[in-house]
């Protein structure tokens, strides 16, 4: 079992890198800024679940105890999140009636951090204090985020991100309920294995955001159809004179923007994949662009001018 969880915690770790990689990449596209917001959830995510990790490491795995100093910091974390993954719901929502939530969370994550340093410099000893702090968190986690699914649905926002909301929320206030449930020490017969199922939550809310920002935020920023009015055709002719193309790297490229690989845009063109890659290395070279993705965005910011 333990091996099993510590590739789940390395796999969870590549997801989030990867979703922080999407988000960079949506912002170079420069075409979505409503999901801003969410790079620091996502970074605060990824430092929590590689906090995790060594503490499950230190634990389970080399046998050294990490102790209550090391276990209160991820109190400190998780509400660090909470209040992070409000302000994405808000955000997302995108209504004025649930701002309240974010003013709430900056007020409260204040007195939380401040009863949380109490409480470790003077108190580590005494977890119910932790845990008694955790309680309100809990609660806000789940009205502020009800409230901001509610809304969304009344505004009639895409499915897909009410599920995504829902997603998040629910595995939050699990892992949340599970790490007061082994804390508290309330339900002994499992007190010492239900930390070890965090790492799942971890990987779901992962995944959930890779899948979010791909729909919502890469997609638009480069394979969406762009709104502007100069058509593909002359944002090629555009680049072809600027970049100094010639007619078969402007035909290849034309093929690149559409996502075809080597493979068939040489089936295509009726020449070798040699040919194809000899042909990209030019393209790449005259555009000062180093892959597929950036020379399809030059393309597309002719066609948004």
């Amino acid at each position: 079992m333990k091996h099993i969880i510590v590739f789940s915690y390395i796999f969870t770790l590549l997801l989030g890198v990867s979703a922080l990689t999407i988000q960079w990449l949506a912002g170079k596209g420069e075409k979505v800024k409503s999901l801003g917001v969410m790079r620091s959830f996502i970074v605060m995510l990824l430092i929590l679940n590689i906090y995790d990790f060594f503490i499950y490491y230190c634990d389970n795995i080399i046998n050294q105890p990490s102790g209550n100093i090391l276990l209160s910091i991820g109190d400190c974390l998780i509400a660090i999140l909470v209040f992070l993954w409000l302000k994405v719901q808000v955000n997302l929502c995108g209504d004025e009636k649930c701002q309240w939530a974010v003013r709430a969370g900056k007020i409260f994550l204040v007195v939380y951090l401040t009863v949380w340093l109490v409480a470790v410099i003077f108190f580590l000893e005494v977890k119910w204090i932790r845990l008694i702090i955790d309680v309100p968190l809990i609660c806000l986690l789940l009205s502020g985020s009800l409230s901001c699914i509610i809304n969304g649905v009344k505004s009639d926002e895409p499915r897909e991100i009410t599920a995504y909301k829902i997603v998040i929320t629910f595995f939050m206030i699990v892992n949340y309920m599970s790490y007061f449930i082994s804390e508290s020490g309330v339900i002994r017969e499992i007190n010492e294995h239900i930390m070890d199922l965090t790492i799942f939550y971890w990987l779901v809310i992962n995944a959930a955001n890779i899948v979010m920002l791909y729909k919502n935020s890469f997609y638009q920023s480069y394979l969406a159809e762009p709104t502007g009015s100069v058509n593909l055709d002359d944002a090629l002719a555009a680049v072809k004179e600027r970049c100094e193309l010639t007619k078969r790297e402007v035909e290849i490229l034309r093929e690149i923007y559409s996502g075809k690989t080597n493979t068939q845009i040489a089936e295509t063109l009726f020449i070798s994949e040699s040919t194809v890659k000899a042909h990209i290395y030019n393209i790449f070279r005259k555009m000062k662009v180093k892959s597929r993705v950036e020379a399809a965005c030059v393309v597309r910011e002719e066609q948004g001018k």
